[in-house]
């Protein structure tokens, strides 16, 4: 790429991927670590706030709804980690042309609006005890520094590197490149050329 391009562009593109894969490993690891206990404070309000249905529970019925609560939160936020770990390995590649089409897609699963469904399953156990819908009403529930990585830090990075990466990927669509192959360096077709020859 280096041969092909500005090597600013190649610099900047890369170091912008760096950036925006730096904050979205902050991202991962904190729904990995720190928001399932966030949901469990959430679950823990519900049922507070309903002493009378929360009395009526004896305390092996309690144990065991407590316990399908965090095996629910627990599999809610590692099946969210898990997607978040499937798109920062996109954010890999070096097919440019490719992944330009899948940037909105990866950031719209960044963003909190999907991240906060992650409460659905735990509150559909919690209505069907007649407790109340749990729902966190925003990132920084989960914590400040959360906070900050989710709605400042990734968005500015994002932004800077999908138009890096169009800028790239257009210019390897008027070199006539295929989109589903990487670029092959001129060294490597001067090679071939001269066998050729």
């Amino acid at each position: 790429m280096e041969d092909l391009f500005d090597p600013i562009l190649v610099k900047n593109l890369r170091d912008a991927k760096a950036a925006l894969a730096r904050h979205g490993i902050v991202i991962l690891r904190t729904i990995q670590s720190e928001l399932e206990p966030a949901i469990l404070v959430k679950v823990r309000d519900s049922m507070a706030s309903s002493q009378g249905r929360l009395n009526r529970m004896s305390d092996e019925d309690l144990d065991e709804f407590m316990g399908e609560v965090r095996k629910a939160a627990t599999k809610a936020a590692t099946e969210l980690a898990t997607l978040h770990t499937h798109l920062l390995t996109k954010l890999g590649s070096e097919y440019v042309v490719d992944l330009v089409k899948e940037l909105d897609g990866i950031n719209q699963l960044f963003r909190w609006e999907r991240i906060a469904k992650v409460t659905d399953p735990v509150s559909v156990l919690l209505v069907s005890k007649g407790f109340d819908r749990i729902e966190l009403d925003g990132p920084q529930e989960v914590s400040d520094a959360f906070a900050v990585e989710l709605t400042e830090k990734w968005p500015r990075s994002f932004d800077r590197f999908k138009v890096l990466a169009d800028e790239t990927a257009s210019k390897i669509k008027d070199m006539g490149a295929k989109p589903a192959t990487k670029e092959p360096t001129p060294a490597k077709t001067r090679k071939k050329s001269k066998k050729k020859r």
